[in-house]
This record gives structure tokens, sequence and C-alpha cells, in this order.
């Protein structure tokens, strides 16, 4: 990929704040966090053409990791499937991944790769669209 539209109209596409260990069964199983999209209108889950989560440079492994929004989690594969649920630039998505032992407290860095086409701006034959950006890294820190 050669270019990416890259529009942040949001202060923090990760949601800092909301990083957290994700408990199951009372053990440390993995963690969570909120993200928003950095684009002016909504988009489709089947726009997403890549989501990746790394914690501390490792790259998450694809099968550990689920998105939820409007109240349904899907795990990564099934995202070019849900062609009717829309993620609205308001809203806050939910990312999920597995980690046996969670994460240890303190800071973090966490990135979140997400790519998505813009299905109205065909910028090639073959159906090419627009790529747009809206991925982030950040520090998070965990107290617990």
């Amino acid at each position: 990929m050669a270019f990416a539209m890259r529009m942040k109209l949001n202060p923090e596409i990760i949601k800092k704040d909301s990083f957290k260990n994700l408990y199951i069964n009372g053990e440390k199983n993995g963690f969570e966090f909120k993200v928003q999209l950095a684009y002016y209108r909504g988009h489709y889950l089947s726009d997403i053409d890549l989501l990746e989560v790394y914690l501390d440079g490792e790259k998450m492994p694809q099968e550990a990791v689920t998105f939820e929004i409007n109240g349904k989690e899907l795990p990564v594969y099934k995202l070019t499937y849900a062609v009717t649920e829309f993620w609205s630039q308001v809203e806050q998505a939910k990312i999920r991944v597995i980690k046996k032992g969670g994460v240890e407290k303190g800071e973090h860095e966490l990135e979140l790769k997400l790519m998505m086409r813009v299905p109205y701006m065909q910028i090639g034959p073959d159906h090419n669209f627009m790529p747009l950006d809206s991925g982030e890294k950040v520090t998070v820190n965990v107290a617990e």
C-alpha cells in the first residue's frame, strides 16, 4: 500500500483510560480497551481490512482478538462478513485480547493497526478503494 488517508478527528483513538486487565473465572487472562474511529463518517465493519493489536511490540494472535460494538462481539476474521453492522464515528468499540496472565502492572506500549477502506472513494480499477488509517500507538498504565 503506497498511501493511506489519515484524519485524526478525535483526540484519542485508543481510549487510554479504558485499558484494563480482563478477568475470566477470577483470573487475569487478557486485556481490553475502547477505540473510536478517526474519521468523520461511520463505517460498516465489513470495511475493515486490517485489525491487529500489539502490546510492547508483540503482535497478539488474531484468534485471541475480538471486536465488540452494538452489543455484538466478533472475532476479527468475521468482520469481513459483518455487512450490516455499522460503527458510528461517535460510538466507542471495545477490543478484547485473550492473553494468559493478563498484563503486568506498569507502563506498556499499546498499538492498534486499523486499516479500513472508504467504499465511496474508488481510486483505481479492480475495486481499489481509498485506504483509511484509523490506528494509533499509545502508552498505557496498568494499575492492578
